[in-house]
C-alpha cells in the first residue's frame, strides 16, 4: 500500500461529525496527551512526534486523529473564559477572508 493510499484509508476516518470542529496540522511538535482505550486502560504520553499509539495494556494500535470538537459555550461560560481564564484566541484574518496562509 502506497503511503497516500495508507493515509486517505486511515484519516478518511477521522472526520468530524459537528458542523463546529477544528482540525490539527502535526507538524512533530511536543504534545501533552490523555489516552483512554476501548479496553479501559488509561495512559498519557508526553513527547513528539506522537501519530500512532499503542495500548499498552491490550496492544491495541491507533492512528492518532487530527479532528478537534469545539464546544459551544454558555454566556455564564464565555465570561468564565474572558475574566478568569487565558481568554479567547481568533483566527488569522488571512485565512478568514478566504486566503490561507
Amino acid at each position: 500500500m502506497g503511503m497516500n493510499d495508507f493515509y486517505d484509508a486511515v484519516y478518511s476516518q477521522d472526520n468530524p461529525k459537528s458542523p463546529s470542529n477544528g482540525w490539527i496540522q502535526w507538524k512533530g511538535t511536543n504534545v501533552c496527551i490523555d489516552l483512554h482505550c476501548v479496553c479501559g486502560n488509561d495512559s498519557h504520553f508526553d513527547g513528539e512526534f506522537f501519530y500512532f499509539y499503542k495500548c499498552p495494556k491490550c496492544g491495541a494500535k491507533y492512528a492518532v486523529g487530527q479532528n478537534v470538537k469545539l464546544i459551544p459555550l454558555t454566556q455564564d461560560q464565555i465570561l468564565e473564559v474572558e475574566t478568569k481564564r487565558n481568554g479567547f484566541k481568533e483566527a488569522d484574518e488571512d485565512f478568514l477572508s478566504g486566503e490561507a496562509l
